[in-house]
């Protein structure tokens, strides 16, 4: 479950970067880079909380 997350997150921040690039290179227009950067960042914020943390301690 958590290397699921850990993937879903990556792919999350590959998308907050993407989206500005397409919007650069004018392959998609503004109201669509928002809408993704915006879905992106929910996604990635819902699933690394979930991954990412403090690692317990067994001693």
């Amino acid at each position: 479950m958590k290397k699921v997350l850990e993937i879903i997150s990556y792919l999350a921040l590959v998308l907050i970067v993407l989206a500005p690039s397409l919007f650069y290179a004018q392959k998609i227009d503004l109201p669509m880079n928002k809408m993704l950067m915006t879905i992106a960042t929910v996604v990635w914020f819902a699933s690394a909380i979930l991954w990412m943390g403090r690692e317990k301690n067994e001693g």
